[in-house]
């Protein structure tokens, strides 16, 4: 069992290292990677670890295995899949700021959707809650790191009203993304740019059955976040 532990440690170590020099730009798509006996050599292991590990890059959708020629970087963008996100803002690689704009949006149409099935939806005691975080969120006490994390529960919040299950995983992957790259969201909380109002206006939207103000409501919220997003450099 130690020695199964200590290979899967070298296995990760191996496909770690590899997959941050692709993430972080020092290897190109269709560069080919060296061959199974350098990696061998370079991380002194033997070659079935560097096989293993290289599977595990495929697996990823970081590159393409050729047997009999090269193995060579993919173009990752069109073949990663989301679990590889916070990767990508963990590591602070050259591509993250176009990646979070993109995700930012597509969180902004989310909120409004997710908004508008509320208020069809939400029953007393969801709403007791989201009115509650609203509350915490207006309080002048809470600081900015606070108000990230009541800003993503209360978009959870939301999102669990909806009932969509794959839409709760969207949720999490998000929450996680944001939770590895909080400094990079910093200026949407300050007190500067947040505008609590939103989330008190959707709530009030949720509780009287309109969808279309609750919509709005988290639109603008979210309208405030990407445009800070987009003025920094």
């Amino acid at each position: 069992m130690a020695a199964t532990a200590k290979r899967e440690r070298v296995v990760e170590r191996i496909a770690a290292g590899l997959r941050r020099s692709i993430l972080e730009g020092r290897l190109h798509p269709g560069d080919a990677l060296p061959s199974e006996r350098a990696l061998a050599e370079s991380y002194a292991v033997n070659r079935s670890s560097v096989r293993e590990a290289m599977k595990r890059l495929e697996g990823w959708g970081l590159i393409h295995i050729r047997h009999g020629g090269a193995t060579r970087v993919a173009d990752f963008f069109l073949s990663v899949g989301l679990d590889l996100v916070p990767h990508l803002v963990e590591l602070g690689v050259r591509v993250d700021p176009g990646i979070l704009r993109d995700l930012h949006e597509i969180r902004a149409m989310l909120l409004g959707w997710c908004a508008g099935e509320a208020a069809t939806k939400a029953d007393p005691a969801s709403i007791a809650r989201l009115n509650d975080l609203a509350r915490r969120l207006s309080d002048a006490k809470t600081r900015p790191a606070a108000l990230q994390d009541l800003d993503y529960d209360f978009f959870q919040e939301l999102v669990a009203i909806t009932g969509n299950r794959l839409l709760q995983w969207f949720a999490n992957l998000v929450r996680e993304i944001y939770s590895k790259g909080r400094d990079r969201f910093a200026a949407i909380y300050s007190r500067e740019v947040f505008d609590p109002r939103h989330h008190r206006q959707a709530v009030a939207a949720i509780r009287a059955g309109n969808a279309a103000l609750a919509t709005a409501a988290m639109r603008a919220h979210a309208a405030t976040a990407l445009t800070t997003l987009e003025a920094r450099p």
